[in-house]
C-alpha cells in the first residue's frame, strides 16, 4: 500500500494532538502520514529540508503560516495544499478545509486533495493487468455507482486504474462530466476516443486478421483526477454502443490489458445478455456480483442462474468461481432467502438515504460510510504485494510531532 505524506500546520496544539489522537486510534486503514508543527520556524525549516527529498502529498496550515510559506517558494514547489479556515479568510472554496468538523469529514478531505501518484503498470511475470466486472441480475441495482466508487478507492490506493463503462445509455456523465471538463490533461479528440479506438481495433483485425497490436492508450482516454482514475468520454452515438458484438468487447478487454499500462480495469455494463455483456463474462478475471435483498432482485438473480447453467454451463462456473456477491443498499439485515441453497455472500455495501434526493454530482463521490465499505470490498478482490505499514505510535521532538 502507498502511504502519502502530509504536513498539518496550526498554532493551537491542543488541535493538533486532537488531530493526530483520532488518526493514531482510527481503526480504519488510512494511509496518510502526518507531521505536525505549531511554530513557523519549525515548520520553514522542515519544508526546505525536504528540497532534494520526496516532496510531501499535502499541506494543511492556518492561514498565517500557509501565505508566509506560498509567498516563500511553496506556491512554485507543486505541493498540493489546504486552508485550515474559520470562515472568513478569501480563498478558493476548493481550497478552504473548515477547521472545525468531524474528524472523518477532515480526514476524507485530506485525501481527496492529497497528491495522488499515477503509478504505470510494468509488466512482470505473475502479476498482470486485473480486470474486474460489475455486474448484477437485475437494473437499478447501483452498478455504477459501486464501480465509480471502486475506481477511486483503487486509484487513492496508488494503482493504476481505467473506468470503462459499456452500458448502453452510459449513466456515468452526470458525475464525470464536471471532472472532464475541469481536466488538464483533456485533448481535442477527447469526445471521440472510444469511437476511435473501437473503428481501429475492428479495422485492423479485418485487415490483418489477427488482433491489432497493443499501444499506448493514452491517445483515447482523458485522466478524471476526482476519481483518481483513466476514463473514456461516454459515447455520443447509441448506435456503435448497441453494434458491439461478444468478439468486439472481447478484443477491446484484451487490447487494454495487455497495453500494460493500468493494474486494474474497473467494467459496468448492463444486466443482460447482450454481446457486450457476454464479452465481458467471458473476459474479466472477477466480478463484483451485485444483489439487491428485495423478493423481485432475488427472483431475477436465480432466473439469471437457471438460464446459463441451462444454455452455457461452462460459463455459468467459471462466473460463479470469479464472482463475489454483495449486497449493495444494505439495511441491518438480509431478510430474502438466495435462491440457491450453494450461494453465499461475500460482502454488503451499505444503502445511502441522501442519494435519493442528489442535487450535486460529487456528492455521491463523497460518502465516507460508503468508501469505507468499498475499500474492504476493493482489498478481497486486489492484493498488494507491498508490505502494509504499521503505525505503532507518534513521535514528538520539539515542536515537531509526527505519526
Amino acid at each position: 500500500m502507498i502511504v502519502l505524506k502530509a504536513v498539518l500546520v496550526s498554532k493551537d496544539r491542543d488541535y493538533i494532538s486532537a488531530w493526530l489522537d483520532y488518526v493514531q486510534g482510527s481503526s480504519s486503514d488510512f494511509n496518510v502520514r502526518f507531521t505536525a508543527f505549531s511554530q513557523w520556524d519549525s515548520f520553514r525549516d522542515h519544508m526546505n529540508e525536504q528540497e532534494g527529498r520526496e516532496l510531501p502529498d499535502l499541506v494543511i496550515a492556518e492561514p498565517e503560516f500557509l501565505n508566509n510559506w506560498l509567498s516563500n517558494g511553496g506556491e512554485a514547489s507543486g505541493i498540493p495544499w489546504l486552508m485550515l479556515s474559520e470562515g472568513m479568510d478569501e480563498v478558493d472554496e476548493a481550497k478552504r478545509l473548515m477547521k472545525y468538523q468531524p474528524m472523518p469529514t477532515l480526514l476524507d478531505a485530506v485525501m481527496q486533495a492529497c497528491r495522488q501518484p499515477r503509478r504505470k503498470k510494468m509488466h512482470r511475470p505473475g502479476q498482470e493487468t486485473l480486470s474486474i466486472g460489475v455486474v448484477s441480475a437485475s437494473g437499478g441495482s447501483g452498478k455504477t455507482a459501486v464501480a465509480l466508487h471502486m475506481a477511486k478507492q483503487l486509484g487513492l490506493a496508488g494503482y493504476a486504474v481505467l473506468y470503462l463503462n459499456l452500458e448502453t445509455l452510459d449513466s456515468t456523465l452526470p458525475f464525470l462530466e464536471k471532472g472532464l471538463s475541469r481536466s488538464g490533461q483533456r485533448h481535442p479528440d477527447a469526445e471521440t476516443g472510444l469511437s476511435r479506438l473501437l473503428y481501429e481495433l475492428k479495422v485492423g483485425k479485418k485487415e490483418s486478421g489477427k488482433q491489432v497490436q497493443s499501444k499506448a492508450v493514452d491517445g483515447y482516454v482523458i485522466r478524471h483526477e476526482a476519481l483518481k482514475s483513466d476514463v473514456f468520454w461516454p459515447l455520443s452515438n447509441r448506435k456503435e454502443m448497441l453494434q458491439m458484438t461478444c468478439e468486439d468487447t472481447s478484443n477491446l478487454l484484451r487490447y487494454l490489458t495487455d497495453s500494460g499500462q493500468y493494474d486494474v480495469l474497473i467494467l459496468d455494463g448492463d444486466s443482460g445478455w447482450d454481446g457486450r455483456s457476454e464479452g465481458v463474462l467471458d473476459t474479466a478475471d472477477a466480478f463484483v456480483w451485485l444483489v439487491e435483498d428485495d423478493i423481485s432482485a432475488m427472483h431475477r438473480w436465480g432466473q439469471w442462474l437457471q438460464h446459463a447453467e441451462r444454455t452455457k454451463p461452462d460459463l455459468y462456473e467459471s462466473v460463479l468461481e470469479r464472482s463475489r456477491f454483495v449486497v449493495n443498499k444494505y439495511r441491518d439485515n438480509v431478510v430474502n432467502a438466495l435462491p440457491r441453497p450453494d450461494l453465499h455472500l461475500d460482502a454488503v455495501l451499505p444503502y445511502i438515504p441522501s442519494w435519493k434526493q442528489l442535487s450535486q454530482e460529487e456528492v455521491m463521490l463523497s460518502s465516507p460510510i460508503f468508501q469505507r465499505e468499498v475499500k474492504r470490498l476493493c482489498a478481497m478482490l486486489v492484493q498488494d504485494g507491498e508490505e502494509e505499514l504499521k503505525q505503532t505510535g507518534r513521535i514528538q521532538k520539539g515542536d515537531r510531532w509526527a505519526l
